[in-house]
């Protein structure tokens, strides 16, 4: 059969095209190595893209990785003027949005909503710093609140410890029924104390009286109403630097441009899912024997959230010599931002260490 010339030639043009399509796509992706980077990458896994944020000095192939707290804050709080300047001269930092956290994308997929499946996110996570990095790039995890658990998941994990050279919990919880006793004597402890003392008499007698008949095995409400008087406790204890969530949200949310709708309604979602039941009696004590790799522990004095008791319970536990507990005299349960001094200067003095 004959093909005319003109029909030749749109079968030519579009052979073209598509070969071109083709090579386009399989051209690497710009991956930049300098030591002021500021590159986003959404990694897709089971029904969620996810948000990280690559700043810093990508040039010294050290990545320090953010996990944050919630379930469904958002990293977008870490990358703050004074963690820049101190620490992302030296050191790549890594904001990641957990699944239906912060700007991170996808459907709400509750049936991969779960802590399993979030510590297999977290190993993607670092498989793809290295992938675009380098297999032999350095890697840093730094747990907060919720982080530290989901922190502790994975390094108990099989050998996922392997993938990295050390781990921090700065303010992380690890062990949810123990971390609500330690807060509920802490309250108890504390709030006898300052009420003896007559400052905040009044509050200080409703979360005492609610405290004095809490029993060691709470309940997901309890827990929660336990929470928030810890929130409130902090704001109570004279001496401690103050951390306002709202001005804090005023100050990098619009000069940053955040997501503002897009971290509220992802926290709305992952606060009431159904996989909190489970984590309020999720434990990683039991584990702990196994983790040998390097371990720093920053808590502050005055954190009824995560109270330092379980930074102490994870210094004993761990089956390491190169382990370091450090206490903030002036922090609460952000200690990266209520003693960002202390928290950049262990952190760079534990990374040079260990990197």
């Amino acid at each position: 059969m004959l093909i005319s010339k003109t029909v030749q030639m749109k079968q030519s043009t579009l052979l073209l095209i598509i070969c071109t399509l083709c090579l386009l796509s399989c051209q690497q992706e710009k991956i930049t190595i300098g030591t002021n980077v500021s590159e986003t990458v959404y990694l897709d896994n089971n029904g969620a893209s996810m948000r990280m944020l690559i700043e810093g000095n990508t040039s010294s192939r050290t990545f320090l990785l953010f996990i944050h707290g919630g379930p469904g804050t958002s990293a977008f709080f870490y990358n703050t003027d004074y963690l820049s300047q101190h620490l992302e001269n030296r050191y790549a930092l890594v904001y990641w949005d957990h699944r239906n956290s912060g700007a991170s994308q996808g459907n709400t997929n509750q049936k991969y909503l779960n802590l399993p499946q979030m510590t297999e996110d977290l190993k993607k996570v670092i498989q793809v710093i290295r992938h675009r990095y380098g297999n032999h790039s350095r890697v840093f995890i730094v747990g907060h609140s919720f982080g530290g658990l989901l922190a502790s998941s994975f390094m108990t994990t099989k050998d996922y410890q392997k993938m990295v050279n050390g781990w921090i919990v700065a303010g992380g919880s690890h062990n949810y029924p123990l971390n609500n006793i330690l807060t509920r004597d802490m309250l108890q402890e504390i709030g006898e104390k300052e009420y003896q003392k007559k400052r905040h008499t009044s509050k200080w007698k409703e979360i005492i009286d609610y405290c004095q008949h809490l029993p060691d095995h709470m309940t997901l409400e309890q827990a929660n109403q336990l929470n928030t008087y810890a929130t409130d406790a902090e704001n109570l204890i004279d001496g401690i630097t103050n951390f306002d969530v709202m001005t804090f949200i005023k100050k990098y949310g619009i000069k940053d441009k955040w997501p503002i709708t897009s971290i509220f309604l992802n926290h709305s979602y992952s606060q009431g899912a159904s996989f909190n039941h489970d984590l309020a009696k999720t434990e990683f004590s039991s584990q702990l024997p196994k983790i040998t790799t390097p371990t720093l522990l920053i808590f502050g004095k005055y954190d009824f959230i995560c109270p330092p008791g379980l930074g102490q319970d994870i210094y004993h536990l761990v089956n390491t010599m190169s382990k370091k507990l450090v206490i903030s005299e002036v922090s609460g349960h952000s200690v990266m931002f209520q003693d960002e001094s202390l928290f950049c200067e262990e952190v760079s003095a534990f990374i040079d260490t260990y990197q």
